[in-house]
């Protein structure tokens, strides 16, 4: 219990860094006028406003470096990286007004939903319980093209998606820039800018969704992000290694028998992605699991502290799978092993386990992966996901980057 609150306290000392403010006017690029109830949020996060009648806004985020976005009907999405450390007053935000001219009206039969959406929502929010209880309230801004007839597609949005998460209490406006399922490599995947209001609901509702979002805590790529910052991986129930992930020439995609609670992979379709195949976590390869991938274990668990890199700005960090003494480490593998949350009023509170495998593997396609303070990975495109976290990837389980587990 020591070490667990001892854990905690470092976590926290992490998640209490100054506030500082975001200000600054949003005006119309053509005659300079405030633009009002324009949304200003920063990407995948809960922290967001609106304009008021002179065009002004206030955020209050913690130091690191973020996207904020602007958007706003009738005028072109704004976007721009920001670096905050310290309260920040922004030059005028100026928009540009679509110029899509109005065509002639014709009376068209009632739209409808196309056959793509059923199996695009189960993509978006995944296979868990709490995908149930997920929904999109106006589907039809949804456009899916590149249909084949072997089930694959791609869409995108015209607005935001408006998502209900009655599991984690979370409305989420979500722009999805792309959406693919790709059947030939048996993979799909998706990216947007979105973020979260949390919802208001009866007290035993939001201590559900409180216990909910804690749940999804446990094990997540945030959690393991910060227990690597406060050199409290085993505290925090990880236990991590590096790997040398290979093809493995034997693996008959056919003959896969694709089970949603494997350890490989956290759908059908993760499934057919990848495999673990680490044979009782000893790093010998498992060939009876007909798995994508052999992965071999390198060296004994690792200490946060033998994983963190500072990098040339404050609060942002590094972490790579390759060391010293062997350069042939090209992932990370991951085992969260137990069910370990932050301490609250002297007690661990147990939390159901909802994932299906415990084994996650972060496959490194360049050198490092980027992260700051908040547990935020800055450039995540250069790590595949395979395992269990491939879980928390999907909408009905993700958390904003600034959740903090106290909440």
């Amino acid at each position: 219990m020591k070490n667990i609150i001892l854990s905690f306290l470092l976590l926290l000392s992490l998640q209490s860094f100054a506030q500082y403010t975001i200000q600054g006017r949003v005006v119309s690029k053509t005659g300079k006028k405030p633009v009002q109830n324009a949304v200003v949020f920063i990407n995948n996060s809960a922290i967001a406003g609106t304009t008021d009648s002179a065009g002004h806004f206030r955020l209050t985020a913690a130091a690191g470096q973020y996207n904020l976005l602007v958007n706003i009907v009738g005028y072109q999405k704004y976007r721009t990286p920001l670096t905050l450390k310290g309260d920040i007053v922004l030059n005028d935000i100026e928009l540009i007004p679509k110029t899509d001219t109005l065509k002639e009206v014709t009376v068209k039969a009632k739209a409808t939903i196309s056959a793509c959406f059923a199996p695009f929502e189960q993509e978006l929010f995944g296979n868990t319980q709490f995908a149930r209880q997920c929904k999109i309230l106006n589907p039809l801004v949804l456009q899916f093209y590149d249909i084949t007839p072997q089930g694959g597609f791609s869409a995108r949005s015209k607005d935001f998606l408006q998502i209900e998460n009655d599991a984690l209490g979370y409305k989420i406006k979500f722009m999805l820039l792309y959406f693919i399922k790709d059947m030939g490599k048996s993979i799909s995947y998706f990216n947007g800018e979105c973020y979260f209001e949390e919802m208001k609901g009866t007290p035993k509702q939001e201590h559900e969704w409180r216990e909910n979002r804690l749940e999804c805590y446990q094990g997540s790529p945030k959690q393991l992000l910060h227990a690597i910052m406060s050199d409290s991986l085993a505290e925090n129930g990880f236990h991590v290694k590096r790997a040398s992930r290979k093809i493995n020439p034997y693996f008959n995609k056919n003959g896969l028998v694709a089970n949603s609670y494997d350890i490989g992979g956290a759908s059908a379709l993760a499934d057919l992605s990848a495999g673990v195949g680490i044979a009782a976590g000893l790093g010998i390869p498992d060939y009876s699991d007909n798995t994508r991938y052999n992965d071999k274990t390198v060296g004994s668990y690792l200490r946060g502290k033998e994983l963190l890199l500072t990098t040339n700005q404050k609060g942002i960090y590094a972490v790579t799978a390759k060391s010293a003494k062997d350069t042939s480490a090209n992932s990370l593998f991951i085992e969260h092993t137990k069910d370990v949350v932050p301490v609250i009023n002297g007690a661990a509170p147990h939390v159901y386990w909802i994932w299906g495998g415990k084994v996650s593997i972060f496959t490194f396609n360049k050198p490092y992966l980027v992260f700051n303070s908040e547990g935020k990975i800055l450039n995540p495109d250069v790590i595949n996901i395979d395992g269990f976290m491939l879980l928390q990837s999907r909408m009905a389980t993700m958390l904003p980057f600034d959740y903090k587990p106290m909440q």
